[in-house]
């Protein structure tokens, strides 16, 4: 999955030379959190609400109503902006970008195309929709767990056990993520009737450690 099919086609931004004010104003206003922030059409920057936050006055300061908006309106969006942002492509994969949020802790990334414009805009939630979608947690379903050798043809092994009894899978996944080094965990969505699910169970624990099992058809 790629982030064009998740991100957002109607990009807000701001340039780099509009207020504090307009800035706030222009995320209050779309109900957003961050903006790209645009010299002419080039991307420059990105600017969050914590920034902007973070760059105005204190609520404990002294300054009366009319100063505080005079201050507002001198200080630049490129003032205040976060420089060279990450940024993504279009066929850019959703995990990607997952891991460049999680390791730089940012919540949205611009999409730029190969002439460096700015195509959409990805963000923290965009990436939630596309695990939902991916994992198959919307399907009322049954969901098995189970830890399994890291070795070519493991997983064969175990849908060949589930194949016989004709379940329809949803979703497979693994992880490395706390199992001993020459393991993973598999991890397996899919449908079957009553009796194929007590076929399969029991052949699984009987050839495998560690399955667990959680009816998630509600």
């Amino acid at each position: 999955m790629l982030a064009s099919k998740w991100m957002s086609t109607k990009v807000i931004s701001i340039d780099e030379d509009e207020s504090l004010s307009e800035a706030i104003n222009t995320l209050k206003r779309n109900k957003i959190r961050r903006l790209p922030v645009l010299k002419g059409k080039k991307l420059v920057g990105m600017v969050s609400d914590r920034d902007l936050k973070e760059a105005s006055p204190s609520k404990a300061t002294s300054l009366d109503i009319w100063e505080l908006h005079y201050l507002m309106s001198k200080i630049k969006v490129k003032d205040v902006m976060t420089k060279n942002p990450i940024t993504v492509f279009p066929d850019t994969t959703i995990e990607k970008c997952a891991m460049f949020m999680h390791d730089n802790k940012i919540g949205g990334l611009p999409v730029i195309n190969t002439d460096g414009k700015i195509v959409g805009i990805i963000t923290e939630s965009d990436v939630f929709e596309a695990l939902i979608n991916i994992t198959g947690v919307r399907i009322p379903s049954y969901r098995i767990s189970l830890v399994i050798p890291d070795s070519p043809g493991s997983i064969k092994e175990v849908c060949d056990h589930m194949r016989m009894q004709e379940f329809k899978c949803i979703s497979i996944l693994t992880t490395h993520q706390g199992v001993k080094n020459g393991n993973r965990e598999l991890i397996i969505r899919f449908n079957v009737d009553d009796k194929g699910l007590k076929e399969i169970l029991t052949s699984l624990k009987k050839n495998y450690h560690d399955v667990e099992f959680l009816s998630e058809k509600e």
